[in-house]
């Protein structure tokens, strides 16, 4: 990855840093009711160069998009004008507004091998390199799992996107050629609960997909569907004078009474989460027994849920998956990430990568007239310094 620091900003950078992007295997659109992920950190990345400067400015460069940003430091606040660099101007934001001391500029040059709004987290990518170079430019002391609640509350509060903290967890706690279980009911600053699974699928490997549709987060039904989530909590609790914290407290043998009075549209949401929660047990299982054709099979019918129940799919995405169904390697895909375009991952024999990816980029060109990206990628660390 070409680095040109010194051409754009006059000397050379001190530090060096990574953050991957990641996949969720499993546990979709469940992390903001509460239910367990299964996310894994991966070889598409965000790199920075760093320098501090003598001036109280933070200047951000991406070769991504080559525009120098120059914010005062003590001016921080959102605005659309500020284009991608909302996201490391709001982790500066909030780790001051929690007290960290953050007191001198930085010379900071981005570079990314992750699709733009594809689906694999490049939002709390760039967050979690942020937060970790603030971390370690300013000696803040943050553990991993700050930097992922801070990078959260970054997003939910300075960018507006009503997110779990699968994203940023995932990223941070990343693990080589392992998953991250999460329970996301019981990761916060006072409780983190979550465990590494071994990732080891014999023949096989996942390939992750990009649609290449833009489309933004922000923008999209996301906070819809949170909404939907919260109402139909809301309307269980009533209904059963109960108090659940969350959706995916509900027991899976409640789905046909919760049918009789929840609204069609909003029982379609529950179902996908409950079971969906449940598919998350039955991937563990899979892959403690190496049973890797159920992995499949959990794949798919998390993908039909997600088309469904929860309608977060759409044209490129079902072209996607439908296609790498099509496909003799291919043994499950499914949308990842939040949907609305974005990416798809499938599990596929590892020797015939390049058939399987020239014949799925021929059916979705000819579908949506846009060439899709495939890439075979690996399981890695989280957001480090290198």
């Amino acid at each position: 990855m070409k680095n040109n620091f010194k051409d754009i900003f006059h000397h050379e950078y001190e530090s060096h840093y990574l953050s991957p992007a990641r996949i969720n295997l499993i546990g979709e659109h469940i992390d903001y009711n509460g239910g367990k992920v299964l996310p894994a950190a991966i070889s598409l990345n965000i790199e920075a160069w760093v320098r501090k400067n003598d001036e109280h400015v933070f200047r951000f460069y991406s070769s991504n998009m080559p525009k120098i940003y120059i914010h005062e430091l003590d001016n921080i606040k959102y605005d659309k004008e500020n284009d991608w660099t909302n996201y490391p101007l709001g982790m500066i934001h909030t780790l001051r507004n929690n007290g960290y001391i953050i007191d001198q500029g930085l010379d900071i040059f981005y570079s990314s091998t992750i699709p733009t709004a594809s689906g694999l987290s490049s939002s709390a990518s760039l967050l979690d390199l942020t937060a970790c170079i603030l971390n370690n430019e300013f000696n803040l002391g943050l553990s991993r799992e700050e930097i992922a609640l801070y990078a959260k509350e970054s997003e939910n509060k300075f960018n507006g996107l009503a997110c779990g903290i699968m994203d940023q967890a995932a990223i941070s706690l990343g693990k080589k050629n392992h998953a991250v279980l999460i329970d996301t009911s019981k990761f916060d600053f006072n409780n983190q609960e979550y465990e590494y699974h071994n990732i080891n699928l014999n023949d096989y490997t996942f390939v992750v997909m990009s649609t290449n549709k833009p489309r933004k987060l922000v923008e999209s039904k996301y906070n819809e569907r949170v909404d939907e989530c919260n109402l139909a909590l809301k309307l269980i609790n009533d209904y059963y004078h109960l108090n659940y914290h969350n959706l995916c407290e509900i027991e899976l043998n409640k789905l046909d009474e919760i049918k009789s009075f929840l609204p069609s549209l909003l029982y379609k949401r529950v179902k996908h989460v409950l079971t969906e929660n449940k598919r998350v047990y039955d991937f563990i299982d899979s892959l403690k027994n190496n049973d890797i054709i159920n992995l499949g099979k959990i794949l798919n019918e998390s993908d039909l849920s997600l088309k469904n129940d929860y309608e977060v799919t759409g044209l490129h995405l079902d072209t996607l998956t439908q296609a790498s169904r099509l496909q003799p390697s291919c043994i499950g895909s499914r949308m990842t990430g939040a949907g609305f375009g974005g990416c798809a991952i499938a599990l596929i024999k590892k020797d015939q990568f390049e058939d399987f990816k020239n014949k799925v980029i021929d059916i979705y060109q000819n579908k949506t007239n846009i060439v899709p990206s495939i890439y075979e990628v690996d399981i890695v660390d989280g957001v480090r310094k290198l």
